[in-house]
């Protein structure tokens, strides 16, 4: 079972990235199945901060909040 911490957009990303693949799925097929463009779930996996503003990791910084994810397997 995988799993991690999430304190930046890129540890979101990476999640993603780990879970999509885990699952056996392109960037086109997860778009697809999320109805948005490849170009959207490529820029949210690598941390964009655009996408995923920082600030929101920020927030739970200070709140004392962890933010985590598990893969099941």
């Amino acid at each position: 079972m995988a799993h991690g911490t999430l304190r930046s957009p890129a540890d979101l990303g990476r999640a993603v990235r780990h879970a999509r693949r885990d699952l056996g799925l392109s960037q086109a097929e997860l778009a697809a199945r999320l109805d948005v463009t490849p170009r959207w779930l490529s820029e949210l996996e690598t941390g964009k901060p655009k996408i995923l503003d920082a600030r929101l990791f920020d927030v739970v910084a200070q709140l004392g909040l962890n933010l985590t994810w598990t893969l099941d397997d």
